[in-house]
């Protein structure tokens, strides 16, 4: 006979009935050992006892309840009831909705898990404007002015999870009790407010499911009604007795075993942390272990809680832990055609996702709502296509407002439509962007500033923004914009600015500092412009004000000009790079015309030209070849005033000083290799890249001695963090020029 080991000690706490439950299934076990042939399918028998699968959280270990279900199904142990906690509760509601698991296999296998748990809107869902923000601000720091400073409630909104699980859920969005689904299901969520669990059992099951995974300070937490909710796990991990609350005779609690603290082991605050929160959540496992009549431990001591990536390796660690367990389990096992009719009435009680008939909006005011219901307007009347709503989703929170933006089906008037519930930040807006530069060009002359963005959104109407940049150390200034679409459908736009600000402008020669000047700028403008999607726009304007360029120490490399500006321009920007900070693929191009009507140090009518262009391809999951070209132009040689162009500096004919080669004409060629040496942190994607960069470009004007060509060759090493870009390397060109720098802030 098999040993009939419970994991756990019966002890004086087992009631009478659930003992005579477990030791009719040792006598079952015993009795299909000795008789190994399945009872007849034609024949009577006592009611099978109603079997309670409990699944507990554990984020990437979850995975291992895959292999469970699989081993389950393959030997034909059906599954009454399911309860579940965080990614417990995901597994066991995919499951509960009448998914195989191979389906939930297919599902698990197809999320790329880094960029869900990021969190971050993907780039190309971004509104251009929201593009700008991160090519101009790139790191990872965002708060708000809302209520006083303050910063988001967790470090994920939840909006990718949030779209997968209204995937999961949309055809059950209204259910009157989650008994309904093809297998009745609970998940536990903790109640900030009463400081108690939270047991979901009807409503919305994505809503469900995001509010048993919204782990603490990471994700942001569900507001339902009166309830904060976070992750369950706090409270009830292993929710053993909700399973009996629904009626388990049996129930097998899965449990994932973790490794132990090692005492000389170093720990981050961020591991103590995490370490503290694990010990308060085993105590209340434990106590769960003991009250299940059947404990499956995956043994994932050797996996870490954010190991997605090795979903295959988990996964067959929690089919292991089935099998080890048999013999225990097959007292349970039924009958191929009591198997079947259980398949074919959960088969029975799928829902299928109807045909939206109307599109509703709800979390903003009426303006913002009615901008967002002319969007989504293509959605109605045809069959909901999961990719193309989730592709909205993210465009809702790529306007920059919304922290999330979810979908379900509601009825109405006896209709069926798409219910768009777009969640609005709660500590913004206003939002503000951080920012900080160092530029080390010259490394004995350190460029250090530190500023931010303040944009208030939909001010005037949906769409419409001012947008407010300050910065001060050697560069100080505020420029203030803004930005207002004729209406809230239109692509047309008007945009009125001024601006105020002091920056350096040094000039090197052979490295060496030459002259250090003083550019002033005071003056506004206005633009008429048009929008091309999320992806480029098109402006042209004037503006006017007053330039001063002054030397303030140094030999005078060319004199000073003062005076009245006047600029009518045409500029159109493309932006389609996959990273505003480190691009793998894509494209970028800027073309800027400038006419001058008045310009400081000349009385001569000047038109300008320059065309930016940047194109990047990936060859490999570590490495891309970039390329970036640039020209310009002042349709001259002289009596342009003071030179509008300039090569050296990084990314700028790095050997070369700063603005060394001053020039009315001049091109720019730079092919790269970048390669990622390391990735510090796939969660936070912070990667450490090689990069390499051959330049050559000429401008055009400059004294004998200078090559007619200039050249050079750039490595270094490209850091990718939240603080962002950071750059440590050096350039070897022509005639002995030669740098070290270093870069923080804005890098491409």
């Amino acid at each position: 006979m098999a040993s009939l080991n419970l994991s756990y000690d019966f002890g004086d706490t087992m009631k009478p009935g659930r003992f005579a439950i477990v030791v009719l299934l040792a006598a079952s076990v015993w009795a299909q050992e000795a008789a190994p042939a399945t009872r007849s399918e034609g024949s009577s028998a006592k009611p099978r006892p109603r079997v309670g699968l409990v699944l507990e959280g554990g984020g990437a270990l979850g995975l291992a309840h895959v292999g469970v279900l699989h081993w389950l199904e393959e030997n034909r142990i059906p599954v009454d009831v399911i309860a579940g906690t965080s990614m417990g509760g995901l597994i066991g509601g995919v499951y509960a909705t009448g998914e195989s698991p191979n389906q939930i296999r297919a599902l698990i296998r197809g999320i790329h898990w880094n960029e869900v748990l990021r969190g971050v809107t993907p780039y190309q869902n971004l509104s251009f404007r929201r593009k700008e923000d991160r090519r101009e601000y790139p790191n990872a720091f965002e708060f708000g002015l809302k209520h006083g400073a303050q910063f988001p409630s967790g470090f994920n909104s939840g909006q990718q999870v949030g779209l997968i699980l209204s995937r999961v859920g949309l055809p059950y969005s209204e259910m009157r009790s989650f008994d309904d689904l093809p297998i009745p299901f609970r998940c536990v969520a903790t109640d900030l407010v009463t400081q108690e669990a939270y047991v979901f059992d009807r409503g919305s099951l994505a809503l469900a499911l995001r509010a048993t995974m919204s782990m603490p300070a990471f994700f942001s937490p569900v507001r339902e009604g009166d309830h904060v909710l976070v992750d369950g796990g706090l409270l009830d991990n292993l929710p053993v007795d909700v399973a009996r609350k629904m009626g388990a005779d049996i129930v097998i609690a899965v449990h994932l075993k973790t490794k132990a603290v090692n005492p000389q082991e170093a720990m981050s605050s961020v591991g103590v942390l995490q370490r503290s929160a694990s010990v308060t959540i085993a105590i209340n496992e434990l106590r769960s272990m003991e009250k299940a009549d059947i404990v499956l431990t995956a043994d994932t001591e050797d996996f870490s809680a954010t190991d997605y990536p090795r979903f295959a390796e988990i996964e067959e660690e929690g089919y292991k832990a089935a099998q080890e367990k048999h013999a225990l389990l097959a007292g349970l096992q039924v009958g191929t055609n009591e198997w079947q009719q259980l398949q074919s009435a959960r088969a029975q009680k799928r829902l299928l996702v109807p045909t939206p008939q109307f599109v509703d909006v709800s979390g903003a005011n009426d303006s913002i709502t009615r901008g967002l219901k002319h969007r989504l307007a293509g959605l109605v009347g045809e069959p909901v296509d999961e990719n193309d709503v989730d592709e909205q989703m993210m465009n809702i929170t790529g306007l920059g407002r919304f922290s999330r933006a979810g979908y379900a089906i509601r009825e109405k008037s006896g209709q069926p439509g798409l219910a768009v519930d777009a969640e609005e930040k709660g500590y913004a807006p206003p939002t503000v962007h951080p920012q900080l530069l160092i530029d080390g060009s010259d490394y004995k002359n350190v460029l250090f500033q530190v500023g931010g963005r303040i944009t208030f959104l939909d001010f005037g109407g949906f769409g419409s923004e001012w947008r407010n940049d300050f910065v001060a150390g050697s560069e100080y200034g505020l420029n203030t914009e803004y930005y207002h679409p004729f209406t809230a459908y239109t692509h047309w736009f008007t945009a009125v600015y001024g601006m105020a600000d002091s920056s350096p402008f040094n000039v090197y020669q052979r490295n060496r500092v030459m002259g250090e000047y003083r550019n002033r700028r005071m003056g506004g403008g206005i633009d008429l412009g048009y929008v091309f999607g999320r992806s480029g726009e098109l402006r042209a304007g004037y503006q006017a004000g007053y330039q001063k360029l002054s030397e303030d120490i140094g030999v005078p490399v060319t004199p000073a000009v003062h005076g009245r500006f006047g600029i009518t321009s045409l500029r159109y920007r493309l932006e389609r790079f996959d990273d505003p900070v480190i691009p793998r693929s894509g494209v970028r191009v800027e073309s800027t015309f400038k006419f001058y009507d008045a310009n400081p140090g000349t009385e001569e009518v000047v038109p300008t030209d320059e065309l930016r262009f940047g194109l990047a391809h990936r060859t490999s999951e570590r490495s891309s070849l970039l390329f970036f070209a640039s020209g310009g132009t002042a349709f001259a040689t002289r009596d342009t005033g003071f030179p509008p162009f300039s090569l050296g500096g990084p990314l700028r004919l790095g050997a070369y000083g700063m603005n060394e080669l001053l020039t009315n004409q001049y091109f720019l060629f730079q092919p790269a290799f970048l390669y990622r040496l390391r990735e510090l942190s796939p969660l936070l994607k912070q990667n450490v890249y090689l990069l390499s960069m051959y330049e050559a470009g000429k401008a055009y004007g400059q004294p004998a001695g200078v090559p007619r060509i200039q050249q050079d060759g750039t490595i270094g090493v490209l850091f990718q963090t939240v603080f962002g870009p950071m750059f440590f390397g050096g350039s070897l060109g022509d005639t002995q020029h030669r740098k070290f720098y270093f870069k923080v802030g804005k890098f491409f």
